[in-house]
């Protein structure tokens, strides 16, 4: 587990660092003399910089958790602008990947006290998962919506689907549904156990539904905080 567990983390680093190295390279060529594109490949830098310190946040993060010594800072914050940056930072991996992404945002904020930095990461975690596990549909949807007293995070794909027996498993550290979409996809399978980690930590539920050969919903219900104002 453990050999299997530093390849695969080691490949996931790969991407965002190739990223990184190519346009910064690009860059000081001097041969992008456009501010246009000079802008754009800045942003990808630092949108891939963010990616790859997701990636390395959640290997310390799971260290941390299993330690017991993990510890968030909450502050009363509009999740739905946590989730639309969120979305904003990966998306350039999303559709270099050939994604298309339909997101569905209320016009109000939606007010919780939560680790900006922790919930953002869980929904990268559910994103990543639903990108690595989609076959030859690539369609994802991501929405917020609060219902009463509860605010509810969904990220919906058209993938491989998820078996039933799997279904009480995959928030297991190290567990991978054992399909040949799993055996061909790297990951480190700490992905979705620090997501309902982090999920629960904030008093919140994380579920899933899932139909094989077509796709998977996760949804994240998260308290609102009462009494806030816009």
């Amino acid at each position: 587990l453990k050999a299997e567990f530093v390849s695969n983390v080691s490949h996931e680093l790969k991407t965002p660092l190739t990223l990184i190295r190519m346009f910064g390279e690009t860059l000081e060529s001097g041969l992008v003399v456009d501010e246009a594109k000079r802008k754009e490949f800045s942003g990808i830098i630092r949108k891939e910089s963010e990616r790859l310190t997701h990636l390395i946040n959640n290997v310390l993060d799971f260290s941390k958790m299993d330690a017991g010594r993990k510890e968030y800072r909450f502050e009363n914050t509009d999740l739905v602008e946590v989730v639309r940056s969120t979305l904003e930072a990966y998306a350039f991996h999303i559709r270099d990947l050939g994604f298309d992404i339909e997101s569905h945002f209320p016009t109000e904020p939606i007010y919780t006290q939560v680790d900006n930095d922790a919930i953002s990461q869980a929904i990268l975690n559910v994103l990543s998962n639903a990108i690595k596990y989609s076959d030859t549909e690539k369609h994802i949807e991501l929405g917020v919506v609060q219902r009463g007293s509860m605010a509810t995070i969904s990220v919906e794909d058209r993938g491989v689907g998820i078996p039933k027996e799997s279904l009480v498993r995959i928030f297991d550290k190290f567990y991978r549904v054992p399909n040949d979409k799993t055996r061909g996809t790297r990951g480190t399978g700490l992905g979705l156990t620090l997501t309902k980690h982090i999920i629960e930590a904030h008093h919140g539920s994380i579920e899933v539904e899932s139909t094989i050969g077509k796709g998977s919903t996760f949804t994240i219900t998260l308290p609102v905080q009462t009494g806030a104002t816009t």
